[in-house]
C-alpha cells in the first residue's frame, strides 16, 4: 500500500486543524443560544450559520469561501464508474485543492463531518446512542456511504441532549463493539460540562488509506427545566 507524501500529510494537518477549529469555535456559539431545537436537521442548519460566524470571527485564519451542506458525495478518481457512495449526502464537508498534487484529478481534497444526537431515545425505534454508530462511524467505514475514503482524518459532532456523559459514551461503545469497532476513549482533561469535549477514534478501514482517524466533538446542549 502506498503512503501518502509528507508534504500532502503536512498540507491535511493544516487544514484539518483549521477545519476543527472553526467547527469548535461555531459549536459553541451554538450551545450559547437560549433555545435550540431538538431536531437534528434543524441543529445541523443552526450549526452552518454558525460556522460562518465563526469563520468570520477567525479573520485571516479562516476561509474565503463556506463549507458545503448536505451535497453528495464527489466521484472518487479510484472509482471506474459511478457508484452507490456517489448517492450518500455527508452533513457537511470543508475542501481545499491541493497544487502540489500532480494529478489534478486528485487535487480535490475534503474534510467531511457528520453529526449525530446524543442522549435518551426519543422513542423505542430511534436509539440515538446507537445512531451514532450505525448511521455515524459506520458511514466513514462502510463502501456504501464511504464518507472520506480517499483521506486520513474526518470528525463527527454529537449533540448531546440529555443523560450523563459516561453513560452515553459507554452505550456507544458496547454499540461499537458490536460492529468490531474500536472503543473511543474518554477525554484525557474529562468532559467539558456546557462545552466541546474532544474524542479521537482510531479505526481500520477497507479503503486505500489506513487506518483512519475520526475526531468526535460533543457539544453539550443539555438543558434542564
Amino acid at each position: 500500500m502506498s503512503q501518502p507524501r509528507l508534504s500532502k500529510l503536512n498540507i491535511w494537518a493544516r487544514h484539518e486543524q483549521r477545519v476543527l477549529k472553526i467547527f469548535i469555535e461555531a459549536l459553541t456559539i451554538l450551545q450559547a443560544k437560549a433555545e435550540l431545537s431538538l431536531s437534528e436537521i434543524n441543529l445541523n442548519r443552526e450549526l452552518y450559520f454558525c460556522l460562518l460566524e465563526a469563520n468570520r470571527k477567525m479573520g485571516k485564519e479562516g476561509f474565503v469561501y463556506a463549507p458545503t451542506s448536505e451535497a453528495k458525495n464527489p466521484p472518487d478518481p479510484d472509482d471506474e464508474q459511478r457508484t452507490v457512495r456517489e448517492n450518500k449526502i455527508p452533513d457537511f464537508y470543508w475542501g481545499y485543492l491541493d497544487d502540489m498534487e500532480p494529478d489534478p484529478r486528485r487535487s480535490s481534497r475534503n474534510f467531511y463531518i457528520e453529526c449525530k444526537r446524543l442522549g435518551k431515545p426519543p422513542r423505542r425505534d430511534w436509539i440515538l446512542n446507537k445512531n451514532y454508530v450505525h448511521h455515524g462511524i459506520c458511514r466513514f467505514i462502510t463502501k456504501e456511504h464511504g464518507y472520506a475514503q480517499g483521506e486520513q482524518s474526518s470528525a463527527m459532532v454529537g449533540y448531546v441532549q440529555s443523560m450523563e456523559l459516561d453513560d452515553i459514551l459507554r452505550e456507544v461503545n458496547t454499540t461499537a463493539m458490536s460492529v468490531s469497532v474500536p472503543k473511543i476513549e474518554k477525554p484525557a482533561k474529562g468532559w467539558k460540562i456546557k462545552g466541546v469535549s474532544q474524542l479521537q477514534h482510531k479505526i481500520n478501514r477497507p479503503f486505500p488509506i489506513t487506518p483512519f482517524y475520526l475526531w468526535h466533538l460533543w457539544i453539550d446542549i443539555r438543558r434542564t427545566k
